[in-house]
């Protein structure tokens, strides 16, 4: 309904509106585009008049159409008027001019501040929204670390078609390597390795260039933002081919290769090798036992001392692996992380492996949307559905990835120093922050699904030194009573001061404690020439403080 009929300008001409509005008008931003503003509307702000009650806002022959109130409190209005007589510039600067208007703006469209890609099929991608993907590329979108390492994600599969449009941009090379001179350049025992590496042909072609190992890349690292295609979990990130790893000696191989560059990139301080951090296997044998693959299961620990996390797919059957076995998923390494799928819904799908200290978490493996390879034998680069746990596990691939880019360098700072210890703290961002789902609890070891945005959350939080409140979480005392060991939690990373005391209060023992902020914190402390009995210990930093008693035998 029109409450109001009322003047915006008057003593102008519609024929001047008409000039105006031709020359300025079609610069007017879509109401509908993130950031713009919307068309024939304007906020103002009046003096406390009602506006009703503003003399020129009430002369006949008006451009406005109506006014709305939005916050009486602060004498705010919305005010409609006609955006086909007078352009939007010229409106707002005519109503400034009114006497009893404070201040006037444009009605701009805020946006949830997710980062959003350009590419036309992202809309098809609800996986990535599932996982809250668009929340932590606000903090990143993958590439490189905060000290300057291109982060490589390694990819076993039988092929991938890296010349499709969406992946070619983020292949990883190896630039120490000249390729096809038949000669070993960075001497790391493969002769023209320039591309990735090919365990059954020894060369680096990237094998049977089908569409399985297409749609698996383009979760992890399909190039984000460029207008074409999909996104990947990672928008940047060079992505390392293993092609031709069917067989078990081809994956251990592979998996070799990836951890004899990780490990040449740690002791050349990064001037050769790549720096690998996660490998990605949506394969594996339904039914079988670890004891009959000790070698491929061996391989998780040693890709781990360098610091190379392992993704590995569960079975695509509603069975308990801890029951009906499944490599690689069975293998009981710390380095090794197993998924399982959920629908779009994030619940349990129907069919997929489950194990209550085996598989870790889910993740979207339901119809995703990736590249695909759709000729044969000629190729045809294009985009389709991967289901299953082959889908579900590059996201948590493409997860790790991503986690190395965070702006954070205290989190990744001893990437090279002491990788394994990286690796892990990693690993925990990622299981330590899952999305809680019912039909994910007690049949894995997180009870969730991957989240995105919680795990970035967990990195801002140790980032900016703050981890809980002042607490002594635990005291062992040998079984000798000649030390104590002593964890404690603490809310900022400056120096503590730890007291021990008799029961009659006076002060035995003193120092200072130096919190770390990526690992346990604890500290021993030699009783030796402590009588038996009990004592209380003591940390605090100014007024804040915790004691807690223990004995001493």
């Amino acid at each position: 309904m029109r409450n109001f009929v009322l003047v915006l300008l008057w003593g102008i001409s519609l024929p001047l509106f008409a000039q105006i509005y031709s020359a300025n008008n079609a610069a007017i931003p879509d109401g509908n585009t993130p950031g713009s503003i919307k068309a024939g509307e304007l906020i103002i702000q009046t003096d406390g008049t009602n506006p009703t009650n503003i003399e020129a806002l009430n002369r006949t022959g008006s451009m406005v159409l109506w006014i709305k109130p939005i916050a009486f409190d602060w004498n705010m209005y919305l005010i409609g008027y006609d955006n086909n007589q007078i352009s939007a510039d010229l409106a707002l600067e005519q109503i400034r001019q009114i006497r009893g208007i404070v201040t006037v703006q444009f009605n701009h469209r805020a946006i949830d501040r997710d980062i959003e890609p350009n590419d036309p099929s992202w809309l098809s991608q609800d996986d990535m929204t599932l996982i809250e993907a668009p929340k932590a590329w606000t903090a990143s979108t993958g590439g490189l670390t905060p000290a300057g390492d291109t982060i490589v994600v390694a990819v076993l599969e039988k092929g991938i078609l890296f010349s499709h449009p969406d992946l070619v941009g983020n292949r990883w090379y190896n630039y120490q390597e000249i390729p096809s001179n038949g000669v070993d350049d960075d001497n790391n025992g493969y002769i023209d390795d320039f591309a990735g590496w090919n365990p059954r042909t020894n060369k680096d072609d990237t094998g049977t260039n089908g569409t399985h190992g297409t749609g698996v890349t383009g979760i992890i690292g399909a190039t984000g933002n460029n207008g074409i295609g999909v996104t990947g979990v990672n928008w940047k990130v060079k992505m390392m081919s293993i092609a031709n790893v069917e067989y078990e000696d081809e994956i251990i191989a592979g998996y070799n290769y990836v951890n004899k560059m990780r490990k040449l990139y740690n002791s050349s301080q990064g001037k050769k090798g790549a720096f690998v951090v996660v490998t990605n296997a949506s394969f594996g044998i339904d039914n079988a036992q670890p004891e009959s693959h000790p070698l491929w299961c061996a391989v998780y620990d040693s890709l781990g001392k360098n610091g190379v996390l392992n993704i590995g797919a569960t079975s695509n059957a509603n069975v308990n692996v801890e029951v009906s076995g499944d490599m690689p998923t069975r293998c009981t390494s710390e380095y090794l992380i197993a998924v399982n799928n959920i629908t779009k819904l994030g619940v349990k799908a129907p069919a997929t492996g489950y194990g209550k200290t085996s598989i870790d978490l889910g993740a979207p493996g339901t119809d995703t949307y990736t590249t695909a390879n759709l000729g044969s034998p000629t190729p045809i680069p294009s985009y389709g559905k991967l289901g299953g746990t082959s889908a579900a596990t590059p996201h948590v691939t493409g997860a790790v990835g991503l986690l190395y880019s965070f702006d954070c360098p205290t989190f990744t700072s001893d990437a090279r120093t002491d990788p394994a210890a990286c690796a892990r703290r990693v690993r925990d961002a990622i299981l330590l922050n899952t999305e809680p789902e019912p039909t994910l609890a007690n049949i894995t070891t997180t009870g969730g699904y991957l989240n995105l945005s919680r795990a970035l959350d967990s990195v801002i939080k140790l980032c900016e030194g703050v981890v809980g409140t002042l607490q002594i979480l635990k005291v062992n005392t040998q079984p000798d009573g000649q030390k104590i060991t002593v964890f404690y939690q603490t809310p900022t990373f400056d120096t503590y001061t730890l007291r021990v005391f008799n029961m009659l209060g006076q002060q035995l023992h003193e120092q200072t404690l130096y919190p770390q902020q990526f690992q346990a914190n604890f500290v021993e402390i030699n009783l030796k020439e402590l009588p038996a009995g009990m004592y209380v210990l003591n940390i605090n930093k100014g007024k804040n403080m915790v004691a807690r008693k223990f004995p001493k035998f």
